[in-house]
């Protein structure tokens, strides 16, 4: 009787670590999914927070236009907010010092970054100081959008829109959300996409 009873506890301990065990496969699987499902809303918010930074860096040339005397073009320096990205026209690491007087190596990586933040950024401004395009085409706005935020609309998968008689820049993502940049009042409209 003593090894039946030994024998139907061991048994009941199996059935409880088999159960136990099921339990954390089901609840892990339901986080799975939702996971897998919140990772691709997450990618279709890339021009809300792109809008946040918009909003930002807009704020930040319109202020350094006051103080500089409201110029009709200003060189925004990206350099400056991220120093020593510079390498040789091959590429090559080079070593820079910055402005602490620390020695620092520069990558390949960074001689991309340099392209986009680089010393050669004037951007053309309105005489209420906001920036403007170049040209009034597509290619202005998105040369607008890399001059202001340092980074290709290409990169982010945004649709680039140009609207001739109301001069807007729009940028669309993939999910439709969209972000307006009204060139002559600097008035920034976002909306968000509907599924």
């Amino acid at each position: 009787m003593l090894n039946q009873q030994k024998a139907d506890d061991d048994l009941l301990k199996v059935y409880g670590r088999v159960i136990a065990i099921i339990v954390v496969l089901v609840l892990l699987t339901i986080f799975g999914v939702r996971y897998v499902n919140t990772t691709s809303s997450i990618g279709g918010r890339g021009v809300e927070f792109e809008h946040n930074r918009f909003l930002n860096v807009l704020a930040m040339v319109r202020s350094q236009w006051l103080a500089s005397g409201r110029p009709k073009q200003m060189l925004l320096s990206w350099y400056d907010v991220a120093p020593n990205v510079l390498a040789d026209s091959n590429g090559n690491n080079t070593d820079e010092t910055s402005k602490s007087g620390l020695s620092i190596v520069v990558n390949q990586f960074d001689s991309i970054e340099a392209e986009l933040v680089g010393t050669n950024n004037w951007i053309k401004l309105s005489s209420k100081g906001w920036p403007l395009i170049d040209t009034d085409d597509v290619q202005g706005c998105q040369k607008l959008w890399q001059q202001l935020l340092a980074t290709k609309v290409s990169e982010l998968n945004i649709t680039v829109e140009y609207q001739v008689d109301e001069k807007v820049c729009r940028y669309v993502s993939n999910e439709k959300a969209s972000l307006s940049y009204q060139l002559q009042t600097g008035r920034v409209i976002f909306l968000t996409g509907t599924n």
